[in-house]
């Protein structure tokens, strides 16, 4: 028997071990749910090679590793001086604007409520690293009801540019009873190529991703909300969201008209129900999120509301900022009918984008850069 005999032989029969085993694996399952875990191993395979395709193609040129999450500022330009030209990186250009992660159906015998952990992520042409939309790990994981299906988002950290491919990442898990009754929900990457939504899906379930692509944009990052003068209003609760109008104009007899565009949906930055605002010092409320992107020539319009102890709006106060390419606004509004009167301060940070990262690098040592020098020195 010659050399390439035995090993035909040796293969054939470690394939045959194989498959023995596997029987012995699904003796007594059903063919549905033997169904569902090829399709789950399809599915951690094929993630798999998307990430060591990544790996290949951006690890090696930047050093990064692929759950590295970007390090670029939204506020990289927010010191910039006004008029002075900050060079071929900075530009006021199209982005996508985030709205709602929803888990919009159950399947394969998952049933309400479930809690679930994991990340889901962006990735643009900026730098290639995951900007985190959600990410809570299993200590921390998020109940989901039917009445309530939506991810808490902590993201964008900085604006999506839209300006070249964008991919969205999902990697998230079902918390059990224990570490080991944990299962896979899903892991699967999408590239955005427009609309409004973008669905991930398999055996177990339906998740459903909302966004608007916005033009010429700029980033405003909320530095501050708080209560700058009266009682905390948020016993029960409330909510800080931003709406976006988008305006045009048109010159009549050389005269500019503009015409303002209502916003599809609002941006959630922070909400809760039926329990106390989380407070920070100071009176500020801590927020989930601090990044939306607005039209240069639009407005940014932020609305706090706060609930009384059966969920039904008690008082609101609405500020509206005219956006700008770099510095910093502030504003205050009254809450209608409050007895006494509740002054909130907003504090807004403005910046045009970063187009990529290497153009940083180009005009001298970017942020990552410098975290990373500072990490190496011990500091």
């Amino acid at each position: 028997m010659d050399e390439q005999q035995v090993h035909k032989k040796v293969d054939v029969s470690g394939d045959g071990d194989n498959n023995d085993m596997k029987k012995e694996m699904d003796r007594g399952k059903s063919a549905q749910q033997i169904a569902k875990e090829e399709e789950m191993a399809f599915e951690a395979n094929s993630f798999a090679s998307y990430r060591k395709s990544w790996e290949s193609n951006w690890g090696a040129c930047s050093r990064g590793f692929f759950e590295d999450t970007t390090t670029v500022s939204p506020m990289h330009f927010t010191h910039c001086t006004p008029g002075c030209d900050p060079g071929n990186a900075a530009i006021a250009g199209a982005t996508l604007q985030i709205f709602t992660i929803k888990l919009e159906e159950l399947k394969g015998g998952l049933e309400w409520p479930l809690s679930v952990y994991g990340v889901v992520a962006a990735r643009d042409c900026v730098d290639h690293s995951r900007n985190l939309l959600f990410s809570y790990d299993r200590w921390r994981s998020q109940k989901l009801s039917q009445e309530d299906p939506f991810l808490r988002l902590i993201g964008p950290s900085r604006a999506i540019v839209f300006t070249d491919d964008v991919y969205f990442e999902t990697e998230l898990r079902v918390k059990g009873k224990t570490l080991s009754q944990d299962i896979a929900l899903i892991s699967e990457r999408r590239h955005y190529s427009g609309g409004r939504t973008i669905s991930f899906s398999n055996c177990f379930c339906r998740i459903e991703l909302c966004m608007e692509r916005i033009h010429e944009t700029v980033q405003a990052t909320i530095l501050g909300v708080r209560v700058k003068n009266g009682p905390w209003p948020f016993d029960y609760g409330g909510k800080v969201a931003c709406l976006s109008p988008s305006r045009t104009y048109k010159v009549t007899g050389g005269k500019v008209f503009y015409t303002t565009h209502a916003p599809s949906m609002e941006v959630v930055m922070l909400a809760s129900r039926g329990r106390t605002m989380p407070k920070g010092s100071c009176g500020y409320l801590r927020l989930s999120r601090h990044v939306v992107s607005v039209e240069l020539e639009g407005i940014l319009n932020v609305v706090i509301q706060a609930y009384s102890e059966s969920g039904d709006i008690t008082t609101q106060g609405e500020v509206s900022f005219t956006p700008k390419a770099c510095n910093i606004s502030q504003e205050t509004c009254f809450l209608d009918d409050s007895d006494p009167k509740v002054e909130v301060e907003i504090t807004v940070a403005w910046s045009l984008l970063v187009s990529n990262r290497r153009h940083l690098m180009m005009n001298g040592m970017d942020f990552g850069e410098l975290k990373e020098a500072v990490s190496r020195m011990g500091v």
